[in-house]
């Protein structure tokens, strides 16, 4: 084992330097951005909210690019494209102590962070990020059925619920907790802390929720650390993104 390696879970995982650790917690991050910024104006134009860029742009820049890294990664290595090479974690068997745990977790991200948190996030929209197009504050204004199609409505529910709601929280999950994580092992206790931080700063389409993206997904990082289980991170975070949309997304596009 040099310096640059650790015992993960059983298994010898490469230790990533700063500079490689942050490129690839961060990169993801800029593509999207940069593809929600710049298809917006299309896809408004075109009759749909604006929130339909951000499906499109995470399905190229999260799912196609974060699942191609790590199918890549595993090839390279192994000569398979087995997922399981790159991902040291090697999740035990189901217990209700984790259904809990879940349970617990998607609580604290419902109403334990947005209590703590508060207030903050109208307060940064309204000084730092005051000059962000309103699409990109708001991409799904509750009054966008005035402008959109019927189809283009149906057709961004469906892909909201693919893309956002199940396709890119699961590739996340395996691409941050399941192939990142382990890979700031060196850090010991700091290291889900290190993880969930650049996780937070990597959501650059939307910067005003860092600080809350932070703070609800903190103990879940944490709890996927400690019981080496990325079955418990892709739970929540499928689970919240679920019921965010159930809550908020579809009575909007699918009110007509």
């Amino acid at each position: 084992m040099t310096t640059r390696e650790r015992i993960v879970d059983g298994s010898l995982v490469d230790q990533h330097t700063i500079a490689r650790s942050l490129a690839l917690h961060l990169l993801p991050g800029i593509a999207t951005a940069t593809l929600f910024f710049a298809l917006a104006p299309v896809v408004i134009g075109a009759g749909y909210p604006a929130i339909a860029a951000g499906v499109l742009a995470a399905a190229v820049a999260v799912v196609a690019a974060e699942l191609g890294w790590l199918l890549r990664e595993a090839h390279r290595r192994t000569g398979r494209w087995s997922l399981t090479s790159v991902l040291p974690y090697r999740p035990g068997p189901f217990t209700w102590r984790k259904a809990l745990l879940v349970l617990g977790l998607l609580a604290w991200g419902l109403l334990g962070a947005p209590m703590l948190v508060g207030d903050l996030k109208p307060l940064l929209i309204e000084t730092v990020f005051a000059r962000v197009p309103g699409w990109a504050i708001n991409p799904l204004p509750a009054d966008i059925a005035d402008t959109a199609t019927g189809t283009a409505m149906v057709l961004t529910a469906v892909g909201y619920a693919l893309i956002l709601v199940v396709l890119g929280p699961l590739v996340e999950e395996l691409y941050f907790r399941g192939y990142l994580l382990p890979r700031l092992a060196r850090f010991a206790g700091w290291a889900p802390l290190l993880n969930v931080s650049l996780f937070a700063v990597y959501h650059l389409w939307k910067p005003w929720d860092v600080v809350t993206v932070a703070t609800v997904l903190l103990p879940t990082v944490y709890a996927v650390w400690w019981t080496r289980d990325i079955r418990i991170g892709i739970a929540v975070h499928v689970g919240l993104n679920g019921l965010g949309f159930l809550l908020n997304v579809a009575p909007t596009l699918l009110a007509g």
